[in-house]
């Protein structure tokens, strides 16, 4: 296999192998220098819980779930349809090889099939979280590891650039926003009706077809946890959200951000309630977090991402 894409972070790498043979990838994850421990698949009893959803979509298109598969401290995704995440190709303005280039784009609106395959997205994303519960095991009904991960850094901030992020953060929202944040995160422990939920379904795990009749592919397992499933929606919100704040800087500026969100939102339909603009402002600040800390540190970085998530939390008005 040849290697064809190659990034990462100090919380995960990346490598796509390409399959001479099949035209299709391989996508391997393995834990970034910041991690202590290596990548986990998911329990077989959740793994057993998530296998219907790797079916191919009654349609042959649609989006379909791709399980880990644990080797050698790494997880691996075989026989995936593409080496880029729409992630990359929002951002990096490349079309997936071998499709058609993106039609132009009147009046900001994405016509390049983006809008259909978050709409898709969102509809596999609802038939995850009708996935019946597995059995408990001993560890119980966790968080995301990716929630627990933003809950201890809120509550016991490390020294270095993960403390002086936590003084900078709750300086610039101000103590009322920063005790909502703090109520929000505790709103997160697992309570009824639980949910088996994604735990970072992020546009870097959509991995778009390129080839013609098959299914779209949402990396699932690594991630996963019990959690109001609301605050998945909010994920990928905050991902669309932080993209539009951010869009001069990208190679698609007039992608019709708002249509986008709304895709994903029509696919997955009704979300409940506030919980969704709750869970997109803490993953805004999670991203901050991640990035100021194994990425680099930026400090007008931080405070025009500030903004954004002070954006999102009035959105849900004071009392909330």
């Amino acid at each position: 296999m040849t290697v064809v894409a190659k990034y990462g972070s100090g919380l995960v790498r990346t490598k796509v192998l390409a399959d001479p043979d099949d035209g299709f990838f391989t996508w391997v994850r393995t834990a970034g220098d910041s991690r202590t421990e290596p990548l986990e698949a998911p329990s077989p009893a959740v793994l057993d819980s998530l296998r219907a959803l790797e079916a191919r979509p009654a349609d042959g298109t649609g989006v379909r779930c791709a399980l880990p598969r644990a080797q050698d401290g790494e997880l691996r995704y075989p026989q995936l349809p593409g080496r880029s995440s729409l992630a990359r190709l929002l951002t990096l303005g490349n079309p997936p090889p071998h499709s058609d280039p993106p039609a132009p784009s009147p009046a900001g609106r994405a016509l390049d099939g983006t809008e259909t395959l978050l709409h898709e997205f969102g509809r596999t994303l609802r038939r995850l979280h009708t996935t019946p519960l597995p059995a408990r095991d001993t560890g119980g009904y966790a968080l995301p590891p990716a929630w627990r991960r933003l809950r201890a850094w809120a509550d016991a901030p490390a020294h270095g650039r993960a403390g002086q992020l936590h003084g900078l953060v709750r300086a610039l929202l101000g103590t009322d926003r920063w005790r909502r944040v703090e109520a929000w995160l505790r709103e997160l422990a697992p309570g009824e009706p639980l949910t088996l939920v994604h735990g970072a379904p992020s546009l870097g795990k959509l991995v778009p077809s390129e080839r013609h009749g098959t299914a779209h592919v949402l990396l699932a397992g690594e991630d996963i946890g019990f959690a109001p499933r609301q605050w998945d929606v909010g994920w990928v919100v905050a991902e669309l959200r932080e993209m539009r704040f951010f869009a001069a800087r990208l190679p698609r500026p007039e992608a019709g951000w708002e249509e986008l969100e709304e895709a994903f939102l029509r696919g997955y339909g009704e979300t409940g309630d506030t919980a969704v603009g709750r869970a997109a402002a803490l993953r805004v600040l999670l991203h901050l977090l991640d990035l100021s800390v194994l990425v680099t540190w930026d400090e007008e970085e931080v405070r025009r991402t500030v903004a954004l998530i002070a954006e999102l939390m009035d959105e849900q008005g004071s009392g909330q």
